[in-house]
């Protein structure tokens, strides 16, 4: 009784401080604890002041305790999750999670061995885990089986959810406990629907059993972090870029203006898909090699945007430009190595014969195979006719329709067609081997003459080969000389036939004669080039004949002849490589420009024009005196610079405004929420699980960073 009548006087001491400073309640006055609470409930609104005394109480027990708050950043990108206390999360991981296919083969060996003891169970067990976020060793060898529980910004799939906070729990040290005794802090999307936080409510409290929860906007946290080396900002215009959309929310002294928020549904996942499908149209060979996870590194590491989108564009079409700015990507490749470079001719014709030997034995194998299914084969056929011979028709007949055999003369015609079969392979068998096509082409291969070495003979064919190569590269030279319309050879065979052109005079009405003007005019060039056919010389044909032949002989006879030695080929490397030029800017353009991925929504230049023009001119002084950018398309090169170009054309003539950018785009929303879990009044913002059981499962207490509570309205 008396501990009771202690806990009854502390509560109201609490409570009584928070209405009235100058009430003194000591342990002496424990008789009189009756009509005390009547004079409370008698002065003041008993219910409002309670839930106000709870969240002191609250505040108080979570301070005494010493309880350290778990924050986690619940992004559909990445997850960040650490304590409040740390200067960076403990855990990072992709929010994805899959389940590797079950080989079968193993997991009916591992059921079947797992009847015998209870370690065999465990390893079933084991085998069939869900793989979750940096336990996914090989993430592109199981993109397509990926799953999130994220659909854009909100969470859909709760039972991905739930496995991801099993991650969680487990990774920050809470495994084999029955529940998390400590309070924790989530990020939710902005608006989040009444649904989902019911769902996050009954998955918290219910099935992880934590003592309370705070709710808040990553956009928001970031600022506060923002905050702390500008503490008396209270008006912004905050910009965040997510995975999947893209808000525009301005705040006046400090509140949310939920009403004015503009969400664009262009984030991060559309601009790496709009690189994904370019590079696979640009090079459409590369398909493997071009995966996700590359195309994510080109867009954090390389992507910028343009602060004259068109201006940019003009100078990529440069050829100077270009050359100067590419980047050429090396994909792996395996380079081709030619392994009879370095045999002689005469490895070269044992390797031919040792293989044309095995081929030789596969296919008199083949045939003996064959020839012993057609000998069983026939047996059973001569069977079926000596039942008939010997009158068993009944027998006869039910062995033909085994055999799937309509009639009497569909079995003789198949013995027969068996018999001769077989009498050809015996026959082939008997008479001499002739000879392969391969030694047939070996004995047609050019030989030394006689009293000559070999060496000395292909020294002399070698010198054959280059003189029919300079004569066709020389005339390949007048050719293109030819084609150049300012070389002296071009001009000349111009003037030519320019000059017998006019040779051929045409009469005017009068009799006189009328010069045609051909050759004077520039659309003539049509004419001769239509002219000017680039055929070979008449001694091309035999000269090519000629060149095949030396090719032939040297590829035979030589081991080190390259036959393209004369001709600059291009670099096997160079053929696995891809450019990235102008995609650079293209690409993180669609955030200015969504209809260059077919989005019919307005670029983030007229949303912010649009959301200024909600508020009032001074409002909108206010808010564009700081500009807050968060995110991680926030982190492309340019955007700010783009940003005050875009202001600067929308905003009145000399009128201030200023762009800010977090430090840390990707982190600042959760060091924004330890800033939160510290203030003094952090309490407050707690929904405890009494809140849960008192006011509903989608209940949440608001604070400077959350959403605005709407309850849903019940039918």
């Amino acid at each position: 009784m008396l501990a009771t009548t202690n806990t009854i006087l502390i509560l109201l001491k609490i409570f009584y401080k928070i209405t009235h400073s100058d009430f003194e309640l000591t342990l002496e006055n424990r008789h009189s604890t009756t009509l005390v609470l009547r004079h409370f409930c008698l002065r003041i609104e008993w219910k409002a002041k309670l839930s106000v005394c709870r969240m002191k109480i609250n505040e108080i027990t979570y301070k005494m305790a010493g309880k350290r708050v778990l924050v986690i950043d619940n992004g559909s990108y990445e997850c960040r999750v650490g304590w409040s206390d740390s200067k960076e999360p403990e855990l990072r991981f992709r929010n994805v999670l899959t389940k590797p296919r079950k080989d079968r083969k193993k997991e009916a060996a591992t059921q079947h061995i797992s009847s015998e003891g209870s370690s065999s169970q465990a390893a079933v067990e084991q085998s069939a885990e869900v793989q979750v976020g940096n336990d996914i060793t090989n993430i592109e060898a199981v993109r397509a089986h990926l799953k999130s529980p994220f659909e854009r910004n909100v969470i859909t799939n709760w039972n991905h959810q739930e496995q991801i906070f099993d991650y969680i729990f487990t990774k920050m040290g809470f495994e084999g406990q029955d529940k998390i005794d400590h309070p924790i802090i989530l990020t939710e999307a902005l608006a989040n629907p009444n649904f989902c936080r019911q769902q996050m409510n009954e998955l918290l409290f219910e099935c992880y059993g934590i003592p309370a929860v705070s709710y808040g906007i990553d956009a928001l946290y970031s600022w506060k972090h923002n905050q702390q080396k500008q503490k008396k900002i209270s008006d912004a215009l905050i910009i965040s870029f997510g995975y999947s959309t893209t808000h525009v929310i301005p705040v006046l002294d400090g509140k949310l203006q939920l009403e004015h928020v503009r969400r664009l549904n262009v984030g991060g996942y559309h601009i790496i898909t709009y690189l994904f499908r370019l590079m696979q149209m640009k090079y459409p060979v590369h398909l493997n090699a071009i995966t996700i996870s590359r195309i994510e590194k080109l867009v954090h590491e390389h992507c910028h945007i343009a602060v004259d989108y068109r201006e940019e564009l003009v100078q990529w079409a440069q050829m100077d430009y270009y050359d100067e700015h590419i980047m050429k990507i090396q994909l792996p490749y395996n380079a081709v190595t030619a392994t009879n470079a370095m045999l002689t001719a005469e490895q070269k014709q044992e390797k031919r014969r040792e293989l044309a030997h095995r081929l030789l034995e596969i296919k008199n194998r083949r045939e003996r195979e064959k020839l012993r299914e057609d000998e069983q084969q026939l047996f059973v056929y001569n069977k079926l006719r000596q039942l008939y011979e010997q009158k068993k028709l009944e027998k006869f007949e039910r062995a033909l329709q085994q055999q799937q055999i309509g009639t009497l003369e569909d079995l003789d015609s198949l013995i027969a067609t068996i018999k001769s079969r077989i009498k050809r392979v015996q026959d082939r068998a008997q008479s001499a081997p002739r000879p392969s096509k391969q030694q047939e082409k070996l004995d047609k291969m050019p030989k030394p003459p006689e009293g000559m070495s070999q060496a000395d003979w292909l020294a002399e064919v070698h010198d054959k080969r280059e003189k029919i190569l300079g004569r066709k590269q020389a005339r390949q030279q007048q050719r293109s000389d030819q084609a150049k319309r300012h070389t002296h050879a071009a001009q000349e065979r111009m003037r030519i036939i320019s000059s017998l052109a006019k040779n051929e005079k045409r009469r005017k009405a009068n009799g006189e004669e009328e010069d045609d003007g051909f050759g004077m005019n520039d659309n003539d060039w049509d004419v001769y080039k239509r002219i000017n056919r680039y055929n070979d010389d008449s001694d091309s044909d035999a000269d090519n004949e000629k060149l095949l032949q030396f090719d032939k002989i040297l590829n035979h006879y030589d081991a080190n002849f390259d036959g393209n030695s004369n001709v600059p080929a291009q670099s096997a490397a160079e053929n696995y490589q891809l450019h990235f030029g102008v995609e650079n800017i293209r690409v993180p353009e669609v955030l200015f420009q969504p209809s260059m991925i077919g989005c019919s929504e307005a670029g983030l230049a007229e949303l912010i024009a649009f959301v200024l023009k909600l508020f009032s001119a001074d409002k909108q002084q206010r808010l564009v005196e700081h500009v807050y950018l968060t995110g991680g398309c926030a982190q492309f090169r340019g955007l700010k610079e783009r940003l005050i170009k875009e202001l600067m054309e929308m905003r009145p003539f000399q009128s201030k405004f200023a762009i800010y950018e977090s430090d840390e785009p990707t982190l600042s929303a959760w060091l924004g929420a330890c800033v939160h879990a510290g203030e003094p009044n952090f309490g407050q913002s707690l929904t405890t699980r009494q809140d849960h059981q008192e006011h509903g499962r989608e209940f949440f207490r608001e604070h400077t960073a959350s959403n605005l509570f709407y309850p849903t309205p019940k039918d």
